[in-house]
């Protein structure tokens, strides 16, 4: 329309510079024109106008064929977007049709668009269809598909690794690990999926090495993660070389790491599976001279010795301070038990039942119920701990 307006404005404009030059010289002059046996005779005026008739209907065909292009141009640019939203459409079917569990529409929308670019979030969830559908296979092919758009690579990289540990492929993994990018290695979700390979490997001391660069990444899954490679760890040196020369072992390390509360835990429980209780209970007492540490007090609970007398010191004196302490009133009990001291077993579990009802606590109690003629109390101890979880 801008267009039309321009146009019948120059229009306008000749016609009236034609006109006003007509008013002002009286002579309209004469022109022939002869082409071919093809004579013409006008005058100026009218040679004029026929000018200017060309010029405008030359504007209007030039708009005409814009026009017509444009609308070309737009049908193409309307097949486009009617393209793309059909398959919009399928990947939104598709994701709906997988959060409603229902597989095989999910299948059949992702199949559409396979071979489309959504960052490789379509083969994602095409991969998770897959394995819901027991077709492990096609779902690594859609992983590894996946990983060569860069905004999926790393998830679809962690699919990958996770399926091989799952398969107890631990080289693979690493493989597909050390595959990764510097920044990729980095992230938290790779070094845990890392130290699952090493520890599913038994690479233990490679492992421990690793954890300690990766403490700060791994925040509350340092300490785990550390007693689980140092049990293993010692386990080893213990299965090859025998328990001595695990005691040997742990004073030859850093005084860093033997201050390392995981690598304490670690070292006792291997201390508790050679059958050297003196020795852990000693080494739970010494560690924890300071305070109590979460990963050392449940390691009470195993020490199996006639007279633990500095184990139930150290927990009787912790207690004074700290009397409604659920692990500790727990630890006493059950080390109380081992040592045959049933009384104070029952002291201690029925203020820790009292407090924290747990499991472990209600079957233990039972068992010494069992052991006093009570089978009324030990069945309803018995009952009550079916009915909570373990701590």
């Amino acid at each position: 329309m801008s267009h039309l307006i321009r146009i019948f404005l120059v229009l306008v404009l000749l016609l009236i510079g034609v006109v006003i030059a007509a008013m002002i010289f009286d002579d309209s002059g004469y022109v022939m024109v002869e082409f071919n046996g093809w004579v013409v005779e006008m005058n100026v005026w009218s040679l004029c106008l026929s000018l200017i008739a060309i010029f405008v209907g030359l504007m209007l065909i030039n708009l005409l064929i814009k026009t017509s292009l444009a609308a070309a141009s737009g049908s193409k640019n309307w097949l486009g977007n009617w393209g793309d939203r059909k398959k919009k459409k399928a990947f939104t079917a598709g994701l709906i049709a997988l959060a409603e569990t229902n597989y095989l529409l999910a299948q059949e929308n992702f199949k559409k668009i396979e071979n489309e670019d959504f960052d490789g979030i379509n083969l994602l969830a095409a991969a998770e269809v897959e394995m819901q559908l027991g077709q492990p296979e096609q779902a690594k092919s859609y992983w590894r598909l996946a990983t060569t758009y860069e905004k999926s690579t790393l998830a679809a990289n962690l699919c990958l690794i996770r399926d091989a540990l799952q398969h107890h492929q631990s080289d693979e993994a690493i493989t597909l690990i050390q595959s990764l990018s510097e920044k990729q290695q980095a992230q938290t979700p790779v070094l845990k999926l890392w130290a699952q390979a090493l520890g599913q490997a038994g690479k233990w001391l490679e492992l421990k090495g690793k954890l300690k660069g990766w403490k700060k990444a791994l925040g509350n899954d340092y300490e785990p993660l550390m007693q689980q490679a140092s049990k293993g760890h010692f386990a080893e040196i213990a299965s090859k070389e025998g328990a001595g020369q695990l005691t040997q072992n742990w004073k030859s390390l850093p005084r860093t790491t033997r201050k390392d509360p995981a690598q304490q835990a670690a070292y006792i429980q291997q201390l508790i599976d050679q059958g050297m209780h003196g020795d852990a209970e000693l080494a739970l007492v010494e560690y924890q001279k300071s305070a109590p540490h979460p990963l050392l007090i449940p390691l009470f609970k195993l020490i199996k010795l006639p007279n633990p007398t500095a184990a139930i010191k150290t927990l009787e004196s912790w207690l004074k301070q700290d009397g409604l302490n659920v692990e500790l009133l727990s630890a006493l009990g059950h080390i109380a038990f081992n040592a045959n001291d049933k009384l104070l077993a029952e002291k201690a579990l029925a203020k820790a039942i009292k407090l924290g009802n747990r499991r472990e606590d209600l079957v233990l109690m039972a068992s010494i119920k069992e052991s006093q003629d009570d089978q009324q109390q030990a069945l309803q101890l018995y009952k009550q701990s079916m009915g909570t979880h373990e701590n």
